[in-house]
């Protein structure tokens, strides 16, 4: 129970307004009423009303009245002017309050602390603890260090320097010194200081540093009316940016202060809000690219702050971050051409593709698009439904393919992911995939990643690498936080396929310091968890591997590309403990990756491990013929490098014994990946366990 207290004209019923609005935007049950001086000699006035929303019987019992309302929750109920209660419905409220701890219900009660009986019943309740909280939800808040009444009182009593000052400190933060507060206040430095004396003398100001008291700046803006605090916020920010202040104190003004209505307040804020998204401060940036959004910018500017500000909500409103972007897609103008291709870029690495198409579909539709955007929309598009899986909608206008030899950069990264994908023309998809990564800037980072990731399936291991750090230099530069962790993924899997262990491992680790597991796609979490699998049975930590699958939560919706690659990570482990029952997880993932259009052997090398499966089985015809399928596949890829890897991995697959030696075999497999490295094992499991 809740309950606020104050004279007719405090805010009262504005707080419980607010109050409301809160709860019902959380989605929870809200029954309000309000009390009024002529219904208080009227018998059960406001539990009629009470009673009438919960759909309820008035004439009920005052027990069933009370359990009505107790076993409607979750709800909250809000009460105004609960001074000018009836007496029927103080003794309900009585009953109700010594039973609320039994159910999620919460009361909110607003009064004007007249003596009535209804305040008589409040004060009664609290003296005999009955409506005292479990210690485990109860908050203890400190105490102000100054009387907030006390100093109401005071600035009444004030003169009209000392007054005028305070109100200039406390709207520049509470601070004297290095802030505008004696311009602001318009008094000369004799003046300013005779006050200083004065408000020390008071305990409004502290006696080691011009600085106000805890609560002094809050009781002091309370007492000004909006007015008066929007025009002095509006100078205050005038003053600090012709005195230099610094971006941290300049954008703590702004950030209170109504529209300056001048570029180097959104500057200010941009800057500020880099600073501390750089330091994890995300939810603060956001707040300063919202307050930036609303000083005047042209489109692309606004683009812009959009796009940077949808950086920032990926740790904490992930949704709202996607309608940022999705906001960017939608406008037009001059000069929206990069900034609507950023958004569409960081859509598609986002994941969330029914969004993230929708958005690029309706953006193609703009009759004022460019060629060459046209082009880069379109591939980004493709990029999106092949790794989605999903048909086109009705009504949503189609998309024409890309062509095979496209002269878009982002379409080339495209087409030869697609080419490489469904393992056709090796040549061509390597030609491809090196002219989409000659790109640099902040042009679409998507496509540049996909290219790297085709050359690591063509054993270009180098060429990919350089393609990754051009990757990685690109995205912190502009904040593309998601491709970042991405690329980290990326770099990781080439360099284990190097049998560069280490270095994957510290890659690995690195990944959730640049982007936290609660922002990281279906797809992403499963590619992180195959890669961690490895390194954990690289260092022979299988009941680790095992663990890892464990504490990975089930993916949602229909099987996918997240899907196969969580299958192959079960499939990795059982292959170590149980070889002989791991082909059924291998040939699942190998079914997902083929509704998906993967054909290409070198993605992920699910028939390889199906068939050591399957020897260790005894199944020496089935593992076989899987091997050999293998072999054809890379044949056709027609890429010498990983055609000689597929040769080496077919003749440890043929050696794979049946029965119980294969256990023993197969769990040499991933310690052997540490030979290149035999003093890297110690390292390893500190990155590994660490």
């Amino acid at each position: 129970m809740f309950e606020v207290t104050g004279p007719p004209g405090s805010g009262r019923t504005a707080l419980l307004g607010r109050i409301a609005d809160h709860v019902t935007r959380q989605g929870t049950r809200l029954i309000a009423a309000r009390a009024s001086a002529v219904e208080s000699t009227l018998d059960g006035a406001v539990l009629a009303r009470v009673l009438a929303d919960l759909g309820a019987d008035p004439d009920r019992s005052m027990t069933e009245r009370c359990r009505v309302l107790l076993e409607a929750g979750p709800l909250v109920l809000v009460l105004d002017d609960a001074q000018w209660l009836d007496e029927s419905s103080v003794g309900w409220l009585r009953a109700l309050l010594r039973r609320i701890h039994r159910a999620p219900v919460v009361v909110v009660l607003a009064n004007a602390g007249l003596g009535t009986a209804a305040e008589d019943v409040l004060a009664e309740l609290a003296e005999d603890g009955s409506v005292t909280a479990s210690p485990w939800y109860v908050v203890r808040l400190p105490e102000p260090a100054v009387d907030e009444d006390r100093i109401a009182r005071t600035l009444h009593l004030m003169s009209d320097v000392d007054i005028t000052l305070l109100r200039a400190m406390a709207v520049c933060g509470g601070h004297f010194e290095g802030s505008p507060a004696r311009e602001l206040a318009d008094l000369d430095r004799g003046l300013a200081d005779r006050a200083m004396t004065r408000l020390r003398g008071l305990g409004l100001v502290a006696a080691d540093e011009p600085r106000l008291t805890d609560g002094v700046a809050r009781a002091v803006l309370a007492a000004m009316s909006a007015d008066q605090r929007n025009e002095l916020r509006s100078r205050a920010a005038v003053l600090g940016h012709q005195a230099a202040l610094g971006f941290e104190q300049m954008s703590a003004i702004l950030l209170e202060a109504p529209p300056v209505g001048a570029e180097w307040a959104r500057l200010v804020l941009q800057r500020e809000a880099r600073v501390l998204a750089t330091a994890g401060r995300t939810a603060g940036a956001a707040r300063l690219l919202i307050r930036a959004l609303s000083e005047p910018a042209d489109p692309a500017t606004r683009a812009d702050v959009l796009i940077q500000l949808s950086q920032c909500e990926l740790d904490h409103a992930p949704e709202a971050g996607d309608r940022r972007l999705v906001q960017v897609l939608h406008m037009t103008g001059p000069a929206m051409s990069g900034p609507r291709l950023r958004a569409a870029d960081l859509l598609a690495c986002r994941e969330n593709f029914r969004v993230s198409r929708r958005a690029i579909e309706t953006a193609l539709a703009h009759p004022d698009l460019a060629e060459s955007e046209q082009e880069a929309l379109r591939g980004l598009h493709w990029y999106v439904v092949s790794v989605a899986g999903e048909p086109a909608e009705l009504g949503v206008p189609a998309v024409r393919p890309l062509p095979d030899s496209p002269e878009d950069p982002v379409c080339q990264g495209i087409a030869a992911w697609h080419l490489a994908r469904g393992g056709r023309d090796g040549a061509a998809a390597v030609a491809l995939a090196t002219r989409a990564l000659a790109v640099r800037g902040p042009g679409p980072l998507t496509p540049r990643i996909a290219a790297a990731e085709v050359l690591s399936w063509t054993a270009e291991y180098e060429t990919a690498l350089a393609g990754i750090e051009a990757v990685l230099v690109d995205g912190r530069r502009y904040g593309a936080r998601v491709a970042v962790a991405e690329a980290m993924m990326l770099r990781c899997a080439v360099r284990l396929r190097q049998g560069s262990v280490v270095a994957a491992a510290e890659d690995l680790a690195g990944v959730e310091a640049e982007l936290p597991r609660g922002c990281w796609s279906p797809l992403l979490s499963a590619r992180h968890l195959v890669l961690e699998v490895v390194l954990l049975l690289a260092a022979d930590l299988v009941d680790d591997a095992r663990q890892a699958l464990v504490s990975e939560p089930p993916a949602e919706g229909a099987p996918g590309l997240a899907h196969a690659w969580r299958l192959f990570a079960h499939g990795l482990v059982a292959l170590v403990t149980e070889p002989e029952t791991a082909t059924g997880a291998f040939l699942d993932c190998g079914r997902c990756l083929l509704d998906m259009g993967v054909v290409n052997p070198a993605v992920l090398p699910w028939r390889f491990f199906a068939a050591t499966g399957w020897r260790a089985a005894g199944e020496a015809a089935h593992a076989d013929a899987l091997v050999a399928e293998t072999c054809d596949l890379a044949v056709r890829w027609g890429v010498p490098g990983f055609l000689q890897e597929v040769q080496e991995f077919a003749d440890v697959v043929h050696a794979v014994p049946a029965g119980d030696a294969a256990s023993a075999f197969v769990a040499q497999l991933f310690p052997g990946l540490l030979a290149r490295h035999p003093v890297a094992a110690g390292r390893l499991l500190e990155l590994t366990c660490g």
